[in-house]
């Protein structure tokens, strides 16, 4: 086993192996502070790390991490508010004109069409199954806290309600909870948000490709995750995603290799559900600063190979779509 490396060992390291100029106590604490293996290991590359970055400096790398730091900060509540948004659209709206609004109504009453569809059944039962199984640990979780919210409904015989299910699933839950809703029912929220095309959206998909979409997008800024280079990306964007956002936008080529393609996709969500689209337009102003401030930062080299050049012109766009 190796012997660890001290401070002092791993600025060697930068300068005589990674031709990285390092000197002076200041940038020592800032190798202490960022750290080597989350700070400089991670911002080394893009994507990948056969695709390295060619710093010639530790300000460059500094300024890397501060630029994704920034655009994480800029991101994190838009996207709560996001989540929690469309979490309570859905909740009202699936128990809108029912009797009872817990789960297990929801689910015999409103997640029951095209029963001879067998990947959506099967979608339906994995989804009731992990519902239940986040209520039990969470009920568990709860034993002697004064916070007792699936408890307090449990210990009095009654079935936790809708909205307190709701707080506890995960945005990806969200999505497989909208996915196995009926389909007029899934019409009815997206009309609601003033999403639904049908000349685009036939399957009435279109909500649940963004929320998994934006998925690893949330996760890698609630974790402090690296995002300048969407890494975090697992999934291509769907067809029904793609064309509804160009068309909406008039935006064209979006396909989530850049993050100007994840935060157009936020942009859209916040314009439905902000309505004065603030928040979304102090977004696109967070995210210009910071490809400006990372210009003057480090070498052109570097922000040609972070900001792909179509960025300008996309967020040009984004802000006339705005405007609108």
């Amino acid at each position: 086993m190796s012997t660890p490396q001290t401070i002092n060992g791993l600025m060697r390291h930068l300068r005589n192996d990674c031709n990285i100029q390092i000197n002076g106590s200041y940038q020592k604490q800032q190798l202490v502070s960022y750290g080597y293996y989350h700070g400089y290991k991670g911002y080394r590359f893009i994507k990948n790390k056969y695709n390295r970055i060619p710093y010639t400096n530790f300000g460059e790398v500094v300024a890397v991490i501060e630029y994704d730091n920034n655009l994480k900060a800029a991101l994190y509540s838009d996207l709560m508010f996001i989540e929690t948004a469309i979490k309570n659209i859905i909740c009202n709206e699936s128990v809108n004109g029912l009797r009872l609004g817990t789960f297990e109504h929801i689910y015999k009453e409103r997640m029951r069409d095209n029963t001879t569809n067998t990947k959506l059944q099967s979608k339906r039962l994995k989804l009731r199954n992990s519902v239940y199984s986040k209520l039990s640990v969470r009920y568990h979780d709860e034993e002697g806290k004064d916070n007792q919210m699936v408890r307090h409904f449990y210990n009095r015989g009654e079935d936790a309600p809708l909205w307190v299910v709701f707080e506890i699933l995960y945005l990806s839950d969200l999505a497989s909870f909208f996915e196995c809703l009926n389909e007029s029912v899934r019409e009815h929220i997206m009309m609601q948000l003033n999403m639904f095309d049908v000349s685009i959206d036939t399957n009435r998909s279109l909500l649940s490709n963004i929320l998994y979409t934006i998925k690893s997008l949330r996760n890698s800024v609630s974790h402090n995750n690296i995002i300048f280079d969407t890494r975090f990306k697992d999934r291509k964007i769907s067809p029904v995603l793609k064309k509804w956002v160009e068309k909406e936008t008039s935006i064209q080529n979006i396909t989530l290799y850049s993050l100007i393609d994840y935060i157009i996709i936020v942009c859209c969500l916040l314009k439905r559900v902000d309505f004065s689209s603030t928040r979304a337009k102090r977004l696109v102003t967070a995210y210009k600063k910071q490809n400006d401030l990372l210009q003057k930062n480090v070498a052109a080299s570097i922000h040609t190979k972070i900001i792909p050049q179509n960025v300008t012109q996309k967020t040009a766009d984004l802000e006339t779509y705005l405007n609108t």
